[in-house]
């Protein structure tokens, strides 16, 4: 391929290729900063439908700025091309980590509260991703995952994509709603976000079919394999996480990205040690990088530790010792009143108890 430039951005070579775009390596000259092109293809460019789609990417990611969801630079007209100057996410894509073999529960805990956050800023700046799939996610080395592809993203104050009553998106992860072309909110993302967990944490996907119309039927019917019933080691409060998220009625979701958001911080709030550790620790133990990238952003003893994280360390973090604590609580504050000289000594065991796993 002969070396041509994107504006202030030398194109090195192709990174993957889609329906409608190709993707390259490039650098940017003058800041000297790898980058992702992705040039809509000529063919794609001379569709109405494939040009507004490919627009309505650049404009959806021009609006966000979020550790989550992939930055946008700049997009460049030339010589009747189109391109999107972006960042260069250099990591697999959590499809490639699933065919691979199923993630670890900690690593799926991970993944969920960073695509939460990412849908929650989606969501307040009123963007619907409509096309969430582990092939639109990547995690890169530094163990932070990227929401990637708002092409057929539905937004508010934009003309609408598609005619009402016609499906989009990606069969296998398209929410009840959106098989049946009917109103598609905030919701649907998280059904589709929930059916992308469901798959990383079990190697399958709950909705299967020889074709899309048997997809489609199946995911009409919401009826699928229990996760906990396929995963059977997974920790219960994990899988009623995802379980909740992809409930057929959006009414039975929750709420909104946010509650989402938090239900994966509930779980992961007693793991000490960071989620993109967490992360960075998996990456390493599937290969995907060498103990010295993985050493530049964990200490020794911390990869050490991670790398021995029990599959089941989960299931006890959905049990908070709040109970116990209080009723100890009150025991030590009455004993304090009776005995006022056990006061230093019940404040330190009450202390000892709070750090106790």
């Amino acid at each position: 391929m002969a070396i041509r430039k994107v504006g202030d951005c030398r194109i090195l070579g192709p990174l993957g290729k889609g329906g409608m775009a190709q993707v390259y390596r490039g650098l940017h000259e003058g800041l000297q900063r790898e980058v992702a092109i992705k040039e809509l293809a000529p063919e794609a460019a001379r569709s109405a439908e494939q040009l507004s789609r490919f627009k309505r990417e650049s404009m959806a990611l021009a609006g966000f700025r979020h550790q989550h969801i992939v930055t946008l630079y700049d997009l460049i007209e030339k010589n009747d091309g189109l391109y999107m100057v972006m960042e260069l996410v250099d990591g697999p894509t959590l499809g490639d980590l699933i065919k691979e073999a199923p993630l670890p529960a900690e690593a799926v805990a991970v993944i969920g509260l960073q695509l939460a956050s990412a849908l929650e800023h989606a969501h307040f700046h009123r963007v619907v991703h409509r096309d969430l799939k582990p092939a639109n996610v990547m995690i890169n080395s530094w163990g932070e995952v990227k929401l990637m592809d708002f092409g057929i993203a539905q937004q508010e104050d934009l003309d609408r994509l598609t005619r009402t009553g016609m499906a989009v998106g990606t069969p296998s992860y398209m929410s009840p709603e959106q098989v049946t072309g009917g109103a598609v909110d905030p919701r649907s993302d998280l059904y589709s976000l929930g059916v992308m967990l469901y798959e990383a944490l079990s190697g399958k996907r709950p909705f299967t079919g020889s074709n899309p119309g048997e997809v489609f039927a199946k995911v009409t019917t919401g009826n699928c394999e229990k996760l906990h019933k396929v995963v059977k080691k997974a920790p219960r409060a994990l899988t009623q996480v995802i379980e909740k998220a992809m409930a057929k009625d959006p009414e039975k979701r929750f709420a909104d990205a946010t509650a989402l958001r938090r239900a994966f911080e509930d779980l992961l709030m007693r793991l000490d040690r960071s989620p993109s550790a967490v992360l960075v620790a998996f990456l390493r133990a599937r290969k995907r990088i060498t103990e010295s990238e993985a050493l530049a952003r964990l200490s020794h003893t911390e990869l050490t530790q991670l790398s021995r994280l029990s599959p089941n360390e989960l299931a006890s973090v959905r049990r908070p010792k709040w109970g116990r604590a209080l009723v100890m609580g009150v025991l030590i504050g009455t004993a304090i009143a009776s005995y006022p000289e056990w006061g230093p000594r019940a404040r330190q065991a009450l202390a000892d108890f709070r750090k106790t796993p």
